[in-house]
C-alpha cells in the first residue's frame, strides 16, 4: 500500500548529502515547473500521490524542467514502461519530494501520464490566495459550497489568485457564466474544485455574495502548512504499489523543514493529457500537455 508518512534518508554518505544539497537548492531557485492541476484516475500519474495546484514537477529523472519546450515530453516517452522519478516542490509547506511512476498506455484513458499541468512560477506563491471569511445566504458563493473561514480560492486552471483584483476581474468576466475555481479548504486539508456562477441577480449585493481578504493576515494558518496538502480524490483513489508506480522516499528530508516532504496519497481529475503544446495563456505563462 502507498506510504502515508514522511520518511528520513537515513545515513546519507557525505558525498551523496551535498549533491542532493546542490541539486535542492538549484531547482528551488529555478523558481518555476510544471503545476499539477489534475490527474485521471487509474492512470499512471494517479498512484504518485500528486496535490494539484500545491504541487510543481521541477525535475525528471534528475533533468530540471526550467522552460517550456520539449524536455518533458521527451523523458517521458522514453520512460514508456520504465520507472521515473519526478521531483516535486510543494509550495504549501515548502518541500521537495521525489514520486515514481512508470508512464504507460496500459490503463482506460489516454496517453502515458494522465495528469493535466501547466508551466508555471511559484515565486511568492503562498501569498497568491483570497481567504473567503463571510458567504450570503443564498448567494453564488454558497450554492457553490464555499466555506466561511475555512476556505482559500487559489485561482483557475489558467491563472493564480495574486490579489482580490484578479479575483473580482475573473468575477466579472464571467458573469452569468460557470467558471471552475481551484479552493483548498483548510479544516480538511484538501484541494478541490468548484463551480461558481457569478451573477447579480441573486437577490444580495455584488457578483459573489461573500467577503473575502488577502495579504500576510489571511495566508494559510501555519498548521495547514506542515503538511503538503492532498486532492479531493483522496477518499476513493488510494496511491498504491500499482504496476504504473509507487510513492518514493521524500527528496531531502534531512535538510530541514525548508526541503523536507511527506507522502499523501490521491489526486484530483480533470481531463487526460496530449502531446502538443499550448499558447500562452494569462500572467505570460504557458500551458502544456503530456502524452
Amino acid at each position: 500500500m502507498g506510504n502515508s508518512n514522511t520518511t528520513s534518508t537515513s545515513d546519507p554518505s557525505p558525498d551523496g548529502q551535498i549533491e542532493n544539497k546542490e541539486l535542492a537548492k538549484a531547482l528551488l531557485e529555478q523558481k518555476v515547473g510544471y503545476r499539477v492541476l489534475g490527474v485521471q484516475a487509474q492512470s499512471p500519474s494517479s498512484y504518485c500521490g500528486l496535490v494539484s495546484y500545491f504541487d510543481f514537477i521541477v525535475a525528471a529523472n534528475g533533468i530540471p524542467l526550467k522552460t517550456v519546450d520539449t524536455t518533458f515530453i521527451s523523458i517521458i516517452k522514453s520512460s514508456e514502461e520504465k520507472p521515473l522519478t519526478l521531483t516535486i516542490y510543494n509550495y504549501k509547506n515548502r518541500s521537495l519530494r521525489d514520486v515514481v511512476m512508470v508512464p504507460s498506455r496500459k490503463w482506460p484513458g489516454e496517453g502515458m501520464v494522465g495528469a493535466t499541468i501547466r508551466f508555471d512560477s511559484f515565486e511568492d506563491a503562498e501569498d497568491h490566495i483570497v481567504h473567503v471569511l463571510e458567504v450570503e445566504p443564498d448567494s453564488p458563493a454558497e450554492i457553490a459550497g464555499l466555506q466561511p473561514m475555512e476556505d482559500f480560492l487559489l485561482g483557475t486552471a489558467e491563472k493564480s489568485f495574486r490579489d482580490g483584483d484578479v479575483l473580482f476581474n475573473e468575477l466579472k468576466t464571467n458573469v452569468d457564466h460557470p467558471v471552475e475555481f481551484y479552493v483548498y479548504n483548510a479544516a480538511m486539508d484538501e484541494v478541490r474544485i468548484v463551480v461558481i456562477m457569478p451573477t447579480e441577480d441573486w437577490g444580495g449585493e455584488g457578483i459573489l455574495g461573500a467577503s473575502v481578504a488577502h495579504g500576510y493576515l489571511h495566508r494559510l494558518p501555519e498548521a495547514s502548512c506542515k503538511t503538503i496538502g492532498r486532492s479531493s480524490e483522496l477518499s476513493s483513489n488510494h496511491a498504491v504499489n500499482s504496476p504504473f508506480g509507487v510513492n518514493a522516499a521524500p527528496l531531502l528530508s534531512s535538510l530541514g523543514p525548508s526541503v523536507s516532504g511527506e507522502f499523501v496519497t490521491g489526486v484530483d481529475p480533470i481531463r487526460p493529457i496530449d502531446s502538443a503544446p499550448l499558447p500562452p495563456v494569462a500572467d505570460s505563462q504557458a500551458a502544456l500537455d503530456v502524452a
